[in-house]
């Protein structure tokens, strides 16, 4: 199969799980098209100043894959700089948020992973 990127849905969520500002989601595959415990796969755009608001993950993991920008991944309560290139994962049981600190979108990929 494959998925051609003008063929995704694009959902754009205000204050995504209680932050701030506007983050888009390119939805490629989600759990009702997989036959295994990948819940979805998805390019994510979140706009300068825009931030996901701090969530806990119980019965999932998740994986997000710095693709361009910076900001702050707020893991499990620590603050750290992300940019381009980096890995964020998130246990089940774990929480994290997200910042976008820089002048531009800050895009990542994320996988959902059910346990």
């Amino acid at each position: 199969m494959v998925i051609k990127s003008g063929n995704t849905e694009k959902i754009v969520s205000e204050k995504p799980r209680g932050g701030k500002g506007i983050i888009i989601n390119n939805r490629y595959l989600d759990s009702h098209e997989l036959d295994n415990n990948l819940q979805g796969f998805y390019v994510n755009e979140l706009e300068p100043a825009g931030e996901i608001g701090c969530h806990m993950h119980e019965g999932e993991e998740e994986i997000y894959y710095i693709l361009e920008g910076s900001g702050i991944i707020i893991d499990n309560g620590t603050e750290v700089p992300i940019e381009k290139g980096d890995v964020i994962y998130t246990k089940s049981g774990e929480s994290h948020g997200m910042r976008n600190t820089g002048t531009e979108s800050l895009k990542f990929i994320g996988f959902i992973v059910k346990k």
